[in-house]
């Protein structure tokens, strides 16, 4: 196995630092060697005590852990190859960012999921949400609106307000099973102060993807009012049953002029730990030049040397380890729901079109969301995600993350079983 073929030492700066700058034929080539007939096997259950796991440092006395969004497996042993290869390096000096980063995910874009985009609309975020607050930065002030699409993503909220914003709700509407965007209520909201609208493509908890018309028709109503829409992606990765994710910004014209795309690999390949993995699409020269600026001014343009070896390598042209984690999601979903098919609980799995999150209906055991999160949390020992954190529409629901082995999962099951 020649490492050498991955890492190369370059001159920089001034200055002899060790970076991957190889060419990307040689990052795969070498990675793949040594990762070769390694395998996978997601049913494998992993200790993860002792590793500051913040899932599993919530958990007490024997609970199970299936709130915070990443998943029990092992990433893909290809990517895990890469970052060891990176360490046996030993230097770990100022790194920059090689062409390699925007060529993966150039190719990722338009191979993966039919965006056939131009590389420089590419830029590096030092993560998904940690992108978003330095968006608002950029195109806002303090007071300003922030317009999110509730049941959404807690941090959604929590952020805005954290950076002196205004949250402004547009709930979804939920009906015949499913949701869909209240676009007669989004154009009551738009005043003046109205400057950003948030979107989750897919919506986390509901793990929906939206379609190409929905996607169309927000971005000429939030054109028409001038307003931004910024889409945070992250979860897109991971589109279930042969569907595909539609990036915001390859709709229409107009979204690429209105629009701001957040996202990176760590949902789908379980590196949430390298939280700077992550990358921005910005069609439009002007908004581009000037996020990109803020972020130099904050000097969070820099990432670190792994999250750069992790993004390279889990984008790569082999997605065999991908595709067969989400077969495997795929088949935990089919558990949760023969489950509550098998045992009428009152409880409806409502499923997700993407990602390891299912997002359960709890409303017909009218219990309050107090009694309902007792339910899983005393009795079952199981812990999930409160349905009311994400806003509006949350009551009566919890967010169950099954991004984990079937054996764990059925454990689970059959303690909500016994609780009831």
């Amino acid at each position: 196995m020649r490492r050498r073929d991955f890492i190369k030492g370059t001159a920089a700066a001034g200055a002899s630092t060790l970076i991957p700058v190889g060419t990307l034929s040689a990052l795969l080539a070498s990675c793949a060697k040594a990762s070769a007939g390694k395998g996978w096997d997601f049913d494998a259950v992993h200790d993860r005590s002792g590793t500051w796991s913040i899932k599993y440092g919530r958990a007490t006395d024997g609970e199970i852990p299936m709130w915070i969004a990443d998943m029990d497996m092992k990433t893909d042993p290809f990517v895990a190859e890469a970052l060891r290869m990176r360490l046996d390096r030993d230097v770990l000096g100022y790194t920059s960012i090689p062409a390699e980063f925007y060529d993966v995910i150039h190719a990722w874009q338009k191979r993966y999921h039919g965006f056939d985009l131009d590389r420089e609309w590419i830029g590096y975020a030092p993560g998904v949400i940690t992108g978003i607050n330095q968006a608002y930065l950029t195109f806002t002030e303090p007071g300003d609106k922030v317009i999110i699409q509730p049941p959404v993503y807690d941090h959604f909220r929590l952020y805005i307000e954290r950076m002196g914003r205004v949250a402004v709700d547009n709930p979804l509407i939920f009906k015949d099973g499913g949701y869909q965007m209240d676009f007669d209520g989004l154009e009551k909201l738009f005043d003046d102060k109205t400057k950003i609208l948030l979107l989750c493509n897919p919506q986390n908890p509901c793990g929906i993807l939206w379609d190409r018309e929905t996607l169309a028709t927000l971005a000429e109503i939030c054109d028409r009012h001038g307003v931004m829409v910024i889409s945070d992606e992250i979860h897109g990765d991971l589109a279930l049953y042969g569907k595909k994710h539609t990036p915001f910004c390859s709709v229409s014209e107009t979204a690429k002029r209105v629009g701001v795309m957040f996202a990176g690999p760590t949902k789908a390949f379980n590196l949430a730990g390298l939280s700077g993995t992550a990358y921005s699409i910005i069609p439009d020269k002007e908004k581009r030049d000037k996020y990109n600026g803020t972020l130099r001014n904050s000097k969070l343009d820099e990432p670190s040397i792994m999250t750069l070896v992790a993004q390279i390598a889990a984008y790569r042209e082999d997605t065999a380890w991908l595709e067969s984690l989400k077969r495997y999601i795929e088949n935990n979903i089919a558990i949760v729901e023969r489950f509550f098919s098998d045992h009428d609980l009152g409880i409806v799995p409502i499923r997700p079109q993407a990602s390891f999150l299912v997002w359960l209906d709890c409303r017909a055991l009218g219990l309050s969301q107090t009694e309902l999160m007792d339910l899983f949390r005393k009795k079952a020992k199981i812990i999930p995600s409160n349905g009311t954190s994400y806003g509006p529409g949350g009551e009566g629901f919890v967010r169950l993350n099954i991004g984990c082995p079937a054996p764990v999962l059925n454990e689970a099951l059959n303690r909500l079983l016994s609780a009831f």
